[in-house]
């Protein structure tokens, strides 16, 4: 869909305020324009974006993610902490709502998402691997007006997804799917735009162009974004494969055949940009036990621990203000303006630098 067009439907569905926060963040967290990431890196810009993590409980224990080998105790936001977090940026314009955690096993995630809408008229991004998401919240998050949703989906067949989400079921799945875009018709609504992520490893690679297929007919209209594994750690580095632009080229060939728009996440760029060019530290991730780390490209790197060792802060224990003023930000920051790494950047998987993620 053509810019023009996307923003008639915002206007005609959220009015003038969603708008403004829709331009604002095209403008600023997905620009490329070099002065305008430099002008960001000066200036300093308090956060109008960010990423909070409601909970780390799930009921899948999918191959490819982190939490599966975690030894770590399982926690959910309540929702006074949560509004507790949002109430700290006046200015906030996007909010995303996932972290390491199905989002629905948190009694209050609804709640949460309701006062992102009716009080606070922020733009609202989740992912979800749409178990839990049967008739009546499909009518919820329809009628809420929730912004964008990225069904995690990783396989064309019940046997490879099976294999891969373990615990969740690929029927199941695609009949969600197809009940929520059925109701999105039948009430006459542009938004949740839905949108689908595959991880790409060793066991789906062959089914990527079978997938594009599956997604036209399930959910037409809908975007597709390929990711490869984020990052190589022992339980998982016999999952790790890399995308041949070979299989990039035929994927946008059946695409465009078919319709479908297509994109490869950065990550899968094998010439990464350098951190000068880093623009992410503008949407901080808070985990849910409070750590603020800079944004979430360092996640699924199984280094938890470790990356609350090198967290920003605790909003738990101080204002984001605070943080975002302290030493520690400070740092970060001038070190990306200089293209240096951030001990807290040291796994992020989508500048260059040297170590980290799989490359």
């Amino acid at each position: 869909m053509s810019m023009p067009g996307f923003f008639t439907h915002v206007m005609l569905e959220k009015g003038w305020r969603y708008a403004y926060n829709y331009l604002h963040f095209l403008t600023f967290y997905n620009t490329k324009r070099p002065w305008l990431v430099k002008l960001l890196q000066w200036l300093e810009p308090y956060p109008a974006y960010i990423e909070i993590e409601n909970t780390t409980f799930c009921n899948l224990k999918c191959l490819m993610c982190e939490r599966t080998y975690w030894n770590e105790k399982s926690f959910s936001l309540s929702f006074d902490q949560f509004k507790s977090i949002v109430d700290q940026f006046p200015r906030l314009k996007w909010i995303g709502l996932t972290g390491i955690g199905e989002s629905y096993v948190n009694k209050d995630f609804v709640k949460m998402l309701r006062y992102c809408k009716d009080e606070r008229n922020l733009i609202v991004e989740i992912y979800d691997v749409f178990y839990f998401v049967d008739e009546r919240k499909s009518e919820e998050l329809i009628d809420l007006g929730v912004e964008q949703i990225y069904c995690s989906m990783d396989a064309a067949t019940r046997e490879t997804y099976d294999k891969i989400r373990v615990g969740s079921d690929f029927d199941r799945v695609v009949s969600n799917v197809r009940r929520f875009t059925q109701i999105k018709r039948r009430k006459g609504k542009f938004f949740p735009v839905l949108d689908f992520h595959f991880i790409v490893n060793k066991i789906n690679y062959h089914e990527i162009i079978p997938y594009i297929h599956l997604i036209s007919d399930i959910a037409p209209g809908s975007k597709i974004q390929f990711t490869r594994l984020l990052h190589r750690y022992p339980e998982i580095d016999h999952l790790y494969v890399d995308v041949p632009r070979q299989v990039i080229d035929q994927s946008f060939a059946e695409a465009g055949r078919l319709g479908v728009q297509i994109f490869w996440n950065q990550n899968a760029q094998l010439n990464k940009p350098s951190m000068q060019n880093c623009i992410t530290w503008y949407m901080p991730f808070i985990f849910v036990t409070g750590e603020v780390i800079p944004c979430c490209s360092g996640n699924e790197a199984n280094q938890r621990e470790r990356q609350k060792a090198l967290s920003l802060g605790n909003i738990f224990e101080q204002s984001f203000d605070d943080i975002w003023r302290g030493e520690k930000y400070k740092t970060l920051r001038r070190k990306i303006r200089n293209g240096k790494v951030a001990d807290p950047c040291s796994d992020c998987c989508l500048y260059e630098k040297p170590g980290g993620c799989a490359t």
